[in-house]
């Protein structure tokens, strides 16, 4: 019996992670895939690293790289080419707290996290936050794109373009309009009157479907997993925190694994064995440790 256990996102929560592996039960013969986000935000970071990397000596364990466990690289390398000075980031002295707890054979783990993991058999691909639908070619991303992978959530409803203007002749106008104001290229002409010339100077066009930064997604963007077309597999996923739901939330073409364990929801994994359903496994937090980006 071969199974893939497939668990969302840790967040520092060992105590429901030991609970969440007791109930699992992984054998020599399973596949443990962490999503990704072992570390920050609750009480045990370094803990929970060490166990998931501990948990490798008797069954096989994939990590997925998160923003987080991304974030970490960033700092640890940031430190070592400053010569040890703490770098410009935030939650740095979370980041220097974790990192002192974590032994070399810790960071060796965390290094060895990979962008995505296959699952052929279930015809699944596990990654941190999704997979927007513009990806063509999961093998042939770059750094840049393959950094979409782990911080995914809103994509564009519709094709869009950006344009930079640049504007000569403004003297006249009573205000000079603020970036976002829903002012036009004719209401300018009309105040400004023959004096303005305007030309573009950098156009860029976004297709449908194309990856968002959070905050900046409007009513008609939807989240990447309602449009998910399926075409890579049924993909499994962490990053976004479904804290009111009991199970994972389920999508046409993908699974959301992290229930908020952190935030005072669950830890859950998903159990993938041949000739079987998927069967959800949760386990309720111990407490509540951060606060979620809706509550701030």
């Amino acid at each position: 019996m071969h199974r893939h256990i497939v668990i969302g996102d840790v967040h520092g929560m060992l105590a429901e992670l030991r609970q969440l592996i007791l109930a699992v039960g992984p054998t020599p013969a399973d596949t443990v895939v962490f999503c990704g986000d072992l570390l920050d935000k609750g009480p045990d970071s370094p803990g929970v690293v060490r166990f998931a990397r501990e948990l490798g000596a008797h069954t096989r364990v994939i990590l997925v790289q998160g923003n987080h466990e991304e974030k970490h690289a960033r700092y640890r390398k940031a430190v070592a080419k400053s010569g040890g000075r703490q770098p410009d980031m935030k939650n740095v002295a979370e980041l220097a707290a974790i990192t002192a707890g974590l032994s070399p054979e810790d960071i060796a783990f965390l290094d060895s996290a990979i962008p995505f993991y296959r699952i052929p058999e279930h015809n699944a691909v596990v990654v941190h936050a999704g997979i927007p639908p513009t990806v063509q070619d999961l093998d042939a991303l770059d750094k840049g794109e393959q950094q979409k992978l782990l911080r995914v959530r809103y994509v564009t409803g519709r094709r869009q373009m950006s344009l930079t203007i640049e504007i000569v002749g403004l003297d006249h106008l009573d205000h000079e309009p603020e970036v976002n104001d829903p002012v036009t290229l004719d209401q300018l002409m009309a105040s400004a009157g023959s004096d303005l010339d305007a030309r573009i100077v950098k156009k860029v066009v976004r297709p449908k479907g194309d990856f968002i930064q959070l905050g900046q997604e409007g009513p008609g963007d939807p989240y990447w997993a309602e449009v998910y077309d399926g075409r890579f597999g049924h993909v499994y996923f962490g990053h976004e925190p479904f804290v009111g739901e009991q199970t994972p939330k389920l999508f046409p073409h993908a699974t959301g694994l992290d229930l908020g364990c952190v935030f005072g929801g669950h830890l859950a994994a998903v159990v993938l064995e041949a000739g079987k359903p998927p069967e959800a496994i949760t386990v309720k937090a111990t407490g509540k440790f951060a606060t979620g980006l809706r509550e701030e």
